[in-house]
């Protein structure tokens, strides 16, 4: 679980996310949670990334060679880290006046416009970036690529273009489809488009990759009342509590829901899980083994089954 609005509001714990670079990786700002991670990088200054070099030397690199691309890449990079974005674009800019096809320069100008706000700017240099990688022999396993397309989607979704956003967010999960950003986002879009159904089934896969993604689950809580199904909107809220460790709410509602829904195994997860933070470890166990029953392929549930036998042994 992050460049979002909800980079500025998603997840209580701030998406701690936003890049999954390869290739072509990207600093990673550290915002109210979903800060900016990295791990290779694209631009290389010496044998140190941006972030190892002062910001001093890298202006003195671009002042001594100012037509050198790279240079100006990276210190835009560092001004993006450092969320100095009108410098970072000034550094962009001037190396795609020369260099319009620099993929560093697209992806940086692309995410800074994404961070500063500025969603209808991020659009070309994004499309732009994904036009010159999309058919590349590595495309499908290429991390800088899934990026481009999901801050694509999401931009399109802050611009209330759900219909544009939604193929950037699925190109994005052939890439990587275990991205709970993306999948929370694919749910967003279809759920402007009033597919409520699918919008569900999106934000189930989110969360089970970030179980506490309270965004995901207010949003299910809005799907689920559209469609007229209380008890499922009721689990909604109780993980949404339970997302912020609101634990005795959440029991309440999920043992609420549990009433009319004998066989949905999401919901005994819940339920296990709210059991076990509250110390009830023989609730929690019982209630897993419901879940596994109904879901027996579950890697979460059986994690969590070992998890809470292993608590009740530890106690005698």
């Amino acid at each position: 679980m992050k460049f979002l609005e909800r980079l500025n509001n998603i997840r209580s714990r701030e998406l701690i996310r936003y890049i999954w670079t390869a290739g072509l990786a990207f600093a990673v700002i550290a915002l109210m949670f979903f800060g900016y991670y990295y791990n290779d990088r694209y631009v290389r200054v010496g044998d140190k990334s941006p972030l190892d070099i002062s910001i001093d030397q890298l202006e003195i690199a671009v002042r001594d060679n100012p037509e050198d691309p790279q240079a100006r890449v990276a210190l835009a990079e560092f001004y993006l880290g450092k969320g100095l974005y009108s410098q970072a674009i000034e550094q962009t800019d001037q190396v795609l006046i020369t260099f319009p096809e620099n993929t560093g320069a697209l992806l940086i100008s692309g995410i800074t416009y994404t961070r500063s706000g500025q969603s209808q700017m991020a659009i070309e240099p994004l499309e732009k970036f994904i036009e010159l990688r999309k058919d590349s022999p590595m495309a499908m396993s290429d991390t800088a690529l899934q990026t481009a397309y999901y801050f694509l989607g999401e931009n399109y979704n802050l611009l209330s273009q759900p219909e544009k956003a939604l193929p950037a967010l699925e190109s994005a999960l052939q890439i990587n489809s275990t991205d709970a950003d993306a999948l929370y986002q694919a749910g967003m879009s279809t759920q402007a488009m009033n597919e409520h159904e699918k919008a569900i089934e999106f934000f189930h896969k989110a969360v089970q990759f970030v179980p506490d993604f309270t965004e995901a689950y207010a949003s299910m809580i809005k799907s689920y009342t559209s469609l007229d199904k209380p008890d499922h909107a009721d689990y909604a809220r109780g993980m949404q509590a339970f997302s912020i460790k609101d634990y005795k709410t959440a029991q309440k509602y999920l043992e609420s829901a549990r009433k009319g829904l004998p066989d949905f195994a999401p919901l005994y997860f819940g339920l296990s899980l709210t059991y076990e933070q509250l110390n009830r470890l023989d609730d929690a166990l019982n209630t897993i083994k419901i879940a596994a029953q109904l879901d027996p392929n579950n890697f979460s549930i059986q994690q969590a089954q070992g998890r809470i036998e292993a608590a009740l042994k530890a106690q005698g």
